[in-house]
């Protein structure tokens, strides 16, 4: 079985092959060919002597006319199929690769000489009377559509090579045989139908230019890089100045396919632009490693804060990555490694202090808790001297660390501030507890006789009574009560000297009565 052809312009077809044609001549190489269909429906020619498979035909195979076209250097092509099974042809040229969508020039060159020399003499009145013959026996095909009509139409356009700029009637002259110029019927509609056709092959010629150009920009590009430095190109050379280059050139289809030289030296120009940011890059990336290795080297020797340039110096002088860096790069490299060793110091006494803040700070909270426990053990009392608290505590291992702290408060103000504390709050209590009194003596409650046992009993469940410091509050009860007590004396005693002197009063004025009496 025949095997179809793979190519990088077309899609490869299966293995086996559909309606082989065996190629009737009378030429031996010829009939060793075979002509098969790919699935895809494009024709292709398996040699069954060698075993091989084409696309292309074979020269023995080809008439006058295709060999002709295929000393042109340009073959034909044709897309993959869509999904309404069309498929367009295109041209590429075997040396520079350059594609376009329209019949190549030389290709209607050599068909206009191939006609005129089949069409000479009696050859032409042969040809006359077939174009006659063929004429009077086509028929008509009636399409489905008028886009069908249409398509058909600008399909025998791309098959007869009319061009964007093709004439109406060389398009006649052209197409006037083929069954497919009577699609539409009108010749209006066929105009109109050339115009969109001459539109968008305007489009398609533009774009293909387009993109051969970036094509040949690319290899252009490609070439001068590919020879860079075999050529000793830079960022300062010129084409226009150095001719050797372009003799260097001159002959790469690459260089031939930018036939501009004024768009040649320009595309030069970017090229050696674009060297010279790249020469900027790693002169840069050449500078940070040497800089960098100079930096490892200063390391190495021991460099720290305090050591000077001079000594520094000194100490890597000899060192092969010292001669690689330059004199300014080196100070730079040595100002840099100062700062990020001030930097690294700082941060180490940095983090040191905080740590020992929060060990102080730890010590403090513990003597804080010190403090408190030693208060609800009643051992901290209002107005405690600090040699009495610090004789009870000395050899607590609470307090003895707290000493160690060198900033903050000292064991001794933590304890003032505590005693200062107990007494602000002692004060509020006993304040309280004096209202409590006053208001129990002005409703009747309290005399001069009561006792502290008679009077708890009365106030048990009062918060003043309750929270009130016994001691002092037992001392605030029986100045209250004295005094209570003394008040009640001396109104006693003035109530009772009135008394007195109201009886004396009444006597004087009985007397007189009775001296009045007498007198009578």
């Amino acid at each position: 079985a025949s095997t179809a052809p793979r190519s990088s312009n077309a899609t490869a077809a299966p293995s086996r092959t559909l309606a082989p044609a065996p190629v009737v001549s009378d030429d031996p190489e010829a009939r060793a060919w075979e002509e098969h269909r790919a699935p895809d429906g494009r024709p292709y020619w398996y040699n069954v002597n060698t075993k091989s498979s084409t696309y292309q035909k074979p020269e023995c195979l080809m008439t006058t006319l295709e060999r002709a076209e295929r000393a042109t250097r340009w073959t034909a092509y044709d897309t993959p199929s869509d999904e309404a099974g069309r498929t367009r042809r295109y041209y590429v040229h075997d040396v520079t690769g350059e594609t376009t969508w329209e019949v190549p020039k030389e290709i209607q060159e050599v068909r206009e000489i191939v006609r005129r020399k089949t069409g000479s003499g009696r050859g032409t009145a042969q040809a006359s009377g077939a174009t006659e013959l063929d004429a009077k026996a086509r028929v008509t095909t009636h399409y489905a559509s008028v886009e069908d009509a249409k398509e058909a139409f600008k399909k025998m356009l791309a098959a007869h090579g009319v061009r964007a700029n093709t004439k109406w009637e060389e398009v006649v002259n052209r197409t006037k045989t083929d069954e497919r110029f009577d699609a539409l019927a009108t010749t209006s509609e066929k105009k109109q139908c050339l115009n969109e056709y001459q539109m968008m092959q305007t489009k398609l010629e533009r774009e293909a230019k387009r993109m051969a150009e970036k094509k040949a920009r690319e290899g252009f590009i490609a070439l001068l890089e590919e020879r860079r430095e075999a050529l000793n190109i830079t960022s300062s050379t010129r084409l226009t100045r150095d001719d050797g280059i372009e003799a260097a050139l001159c002959e790469d289809v690459r260089w031939k396919a930018v036939s501009n030289g004024r768009e040649r030296v320009e595309l030069f120009e970017d090229f050696t632009r674009g060297l010279q940011h790249r020469e900027a890059r790693e002169r840069k990336q050449s500078k940070l490693e040497t800089q960098e290795e100079f930096r490892e080297c200063l390391v190495e020797a021991g460099i720290d804060v305090e050591t000077p340039w001079r000594k520094a110096y000194e100490a890597v002088k000899n060192d092969e990555r010292a001669a690689r860096c330059q004199p300014m790069d080196q100070l730079e490299v040595f100002e840099a490694l100062m700062r990020d060793l001030m930097k690294t110091e700082e941060k180490a006494v940095d983090d040191a202090r905080r740590a020992q803040s929060r060990e102080e700070r730890k010590r403090r909270e513990a003597f804080v808790e010190l403090l408190r426990e030693r208060q609800s053990d009643g051992v901290i009392r209002p107005r405690m001297p600090w040699k009495s608290f610090v004789a009870r505590v000395e050899n607590d291992a609470r307090y003895l660390d707290m000493c160690q702290n060198l900033d903050g408060s000292r064991p001794r103000e933590l304890f003032e501030d505590l005693i200062n504390d107990i007494e602000d709050e002692n004060d509020r209590l006993l304040d309280d507890f004096e209202d409590l009194l006053h208001d129990g003596y002005k409703a009747r409650e309290l005399f001069g006789d009561t006792t502290w046992e008679a009077a708890e009993k009365l106030y048990r469940l009062d918060a003043a009574w309750k929270h009130a410091p016994r001691i002092e509050a037992r001392e605030m009860f029986d100045k209250f009560i004295k005094k209570v007590g003394r008040r009640e004396r001396e109104k006693a005693a003035k109530r009772k000297g009135e008394y007195s002197d109201d009886s004396r009063g009444k006597r004087r004025h009985s007397g007189r009565d009775n001296d009045d009496d007498d007198d009578r």
